[in-house]
């Protein structure tokens, strides 16, 4: 096989190659443990002892706005450092334009190995990376290709044990605020919490189920104008919301349209972020170890580059309830 066909596959000029020929490529550079160094460098490829964080994408001022980004991020840092490695961070929506040559110009020969924040559901830049035999490890989503390692909490455990809190508070109409329709932790939580109602002989409605993705920019108000279109006979008493993010923009937009939260409507959520806890009123949440899942995520990552990735592991969080001021204890209700 000719360097130059090496070099498409590497390139991620695919059109140039045949299907069977870029599987060939990318199976020997598996196996091989091989890793391309940067486009600009022709030496031979050494270990960086630099891991890559990547993000789909960063929000303005992502430290102060997003708690779970930056707890995690704080784990990652102390553990990495800890063992004498640095770390890039990498905004995957950047990379959409020519993946391939993405790949090339931002990863290799620049980083060891990737941790990758939440990604999408099938992300196409992690499937290729895949290919390459780019060590991984997911955090906060359980991976769909076999080979990557995962570290999160238990999702459907996490929301079956909200929904079964609201549901020992006399809860009977009980909703979800899920998250984007590519989050795999928002859908887990989803089953869990349908799972539970199911389990208790609940009903579990469609209309129940809140959509953000569906919403649109103005989604809080979107929200409460559905929510106060239903029957008041028909609406939940309560909702498990996705994260605390969602959770405390819902508490701010119903209480500012009247509604009392936990009076009218009772909300539990799962995190634990700083907004939980600055929420009026405050959230009743449960707890995921976000410095600890970042730590164990360097510690699997490391191990991984160091065999060639060739066991996957699942690791999973136990979560724990912190009380607070969003959950009523109500006579159940039909």
């Amino acid at each position: 096989m000719s360097t130059a066909t090496v070099s498409h596959v590497l390139n991620g000029r695919f059109e140039r190659v045949g299907d069977e020929t870029r599987v060939r490529v990318l199976t020997t550079m598996r196996e091989l443990g091989y890793r391309p160094p940067p486009m600009e460098d022709r030496q031979k490829a050494i270990h960086t002892r630099n891991l890559g964080y990547m993000v789909e994408d960063l929000s303005y001022s992502p430290i102060f706005t997003n708690s779970y980004f930056a707890y995690v991020l704080d784990g990652i840092l102390e553990a990495a450092a800890l063992q004498g490695w640095s770390t890039t961070i990498f905004v995957q929506r950047m990379w959409h334009a020519n993946i391939g040559q993405a790949i090339r110009r931002n990863y290799d020969g620049r980083c060891d190995g990737l941790l990758l924040m939440a990604p999408a559901y099938q992300s196409e830049t992690i499937n290729m990376l895949y290919e390459r035999g780019v060590p991984m490890v997911m955090i906060g989503a359980t991976s769909w290709i076999k080979g990557i390692s995962s570290v999160d909490i238990d999702n459907r455990a996490t929301a079956a044990a909200a929904t079964v809190y609201l549901i020992e508070r006399g809860h009977r109409r009980i909703g979800y605020i899920a998250g984007w329709h590519s989050s795999i932790s928002s859908n887990e939580r989803e089953d869990g919490y349908r799972q539970a109602l199911l389990d208790a002989g609940l009903e579990v409605r469609a209309d129940w189920v809140f959509k953000r993705w569906e919403m649109g920019k103005n989604w809080p108000q979107v929200f409460v104008e559905a929510f106060l279109a239903m029957p008041q006979s028909e609406r939940p008493t309560a909702f498990v919301g996705w994260n605390d993010l969602l959770s405390s923009e819902v508490v701010t937009a119903l209480v500012s349209c009247g509604i009392s939260v936990p009076k009218d409507v009772s909300i539990v959520s799962i995190d634990d972020g700083p907004e939980a806890s600055k929420s009026t009123p405050a959230l009743t949440t449960f707890r995921q170890p976000l410095q600890l899942i970042g730590k164990r995520s360097v510690e699997l990552l490391i191990d991984h580059i160091g065999d060639g990735g060739r066991f996957a592991e699942t690791v999973r969080f136990s979560t724990h309830l912190v009380e607070r001021q969003s959950v009523a204890t109500i006579k159940s209700v039909s």
